[in-house]
């Protein structure tokens, strides 16, 4: 048992004991004797016979917060841990949750690694004080503690559309948004859910073809088309390699644009890109340029996307720059490299050699300071930190510690992290 929850409760008994002190006077004295049995019990630490004598004494004083806690303190000191818990949930479910006891029973959930069960305690007891200080605080410590999800695989790629492509052994499947698998691990390569969470892109034994989220094939290509790269459907099209050319087709690989150029995105938010030549350019959803191929590159995440939240990075010379829909560039940029939103929370830009965040209206909202970095999502980014990885908050503050070889954003409460050679997954405890 640790000291602190010890002297919190030794403590809150000095202060029921002097309440104690001043009732003897009004209770018949037969209480009084057992009031003084146990406590003599417990100078003596027969903590087994001063729960006894406590229990009796409940007779005459029902409800009494004071001697409920004191049972609840033996039990603790007898290393009867199951039975202090019982006794403190049902003090919180039939008296409101006294604050004393929800920051006893906390306390001692945190200091034995139960942060979940923490957590629980005090959501319930929030609801019953609002806006409690001593609640808040604890709250706050708990925020950003997280589980590890049981799992280990050669690679795990960022959630997109409720799921993660996962590798191991060479072979590539598909995990749910709770990191469960989704489609075992059995295609040459497979992509995530579409936006509409109903195929999945995948190449096996030689065909491309797409399966819907539990892995059973739906749709195939038409006859004469040479499949030769397969996207992830973004709003019914998907950008697709066929006889040597790119373009876009449904999910019946019916052609959506012709397919004329030498490269091509996920259309996302309106608008994506496409290549010719060498060179780049930004290309409406009706798949109309919205400019000339002028740029040298744009940057796009490991499934294909450049613009999720309406932004894109492109790159002219040396340098990228963010632009809209409409190609215009938005703020300073000038950025060594970038890597997409993947939200409308900032995403990671590099500048002289280190790592910032920029917000989608192009502002520098942290400096650049960090070796490596990825976007937020659900308020905290990774970052790279003396050659370990962990999250900050947009308030620039460390609350998971590097202690990753990688990792990557989170996405409704969960990340993939790699620790040594493997990736597994963590998920918060306060989602």
């Amino acid at each position: 048992m640790k000291r602190v929850v010890l002297l919190a409760m030794i403590g809150f008994l000095a202060l029921g004991w002097c309440v104690t002190a001043k009732s003897l006077v009004e209770k018949p004295a037969e209480y009084n004797q057992l009031l003084a049995e146990a406590e003599r019990y417990d100078e003596e630490k027969i903590y087994i016979k001063a729960i006894a004598a406590y229990k009796e004494a409940l007779t005459y004083n029902p409800g009494s917060l004071d001697i409920e806690m004191r049972i609840a303190a033996d039990y603790l000191a007898l290393g009867d841990e199951s039975s202090f818990v019982n006794r403190c949930n049902s003090i919180n479910e039939s008296q409101g949750y006294p604050i004393s006891v929800v920051t006893t029973l906390t306390d001692y959930y945190m200091e034995n690694g139960r942060d979940e069960k923490a957590i629980t305690v005090l959501e319930a007891a929030m609801k019953k004080h609002k806006n409690h200080e001593e609640l808040q605080s604890r709250y706050e410590m708990l925020r950003y503690t997280y589980k590890e999800v049981y799992a280990s695989f050669d690679e795990i790629g960022s959630f997109r559309n409720d799921s993660a492509v996962y590798v191991e052994d060479g072979s590539y499947g598909l995990l749910n948004a709770g990191g469960k698998v989704q489609i075992r691990c059995h295609n040459d390569w497979n992509g995530v859910l579409s936006s509409g969470r109903d195929a999945v892109p995948v190449y096996r034994d030689g065909e491309f073809y797409y399966t819907d989220e539990n892995g059973y094939r739906i749709e195939v290509p038409r006859e004469g088309q040479k499949v030769e790269e397969l996207g992830v459907l973004c709003n019914g099209a998907a950008p697709a390699k066929i006889n040597g050319k790119y373009g876009y087709v449904n999910m019946k690989f019916e052609e959506q644009s012709p397919l004329a150029w030498d490269g091509a995105t996920v259309i996302q938010a309106g608008f994506g890109a496409v290549k010719q030549g060498e060179k780049w350019a930004l290309l409406k959803d009706s798949y109309e340029l919205i400019t000339d191929f002028v740029y040298d590159d744009v940057k796009t995440d490991e499934y294909g996307y450049c613009s999720i939240s309406g932004r894109a990075f492109v790159k002219k010379g040396n340098v990228y720059d963010m632009v809209d829909e409409t190609g215009a560039v938005i703020g300073e940029g000038g950025y060594e490299d970038a890597v997409p939103f993947v939200s409308e929370e900032p995403t990671a830009v590099k500048k002289n050699g280190k790592w910032g965040f920029v917000n989608l209206e192009g502002q520098m909202v942290i400096e650049p300071q960090y070796e490596g970095a990825g976007p937020f999502n659900g308020g905290l980014a990774p970052v790279q930190i003396g050659g370990g990885w962990g999250y900050i908050t947009q308030e620039n503050n460390l609350v998971i510690p590097a202690e990753f070889t990688e990792a990557k954003s989170f996405y409704k409460g969960i990340a993939p992290v790699k620790k040594g050679n493997s990736w597994s997954m963590i998920q918060l405890n306060v989602r």
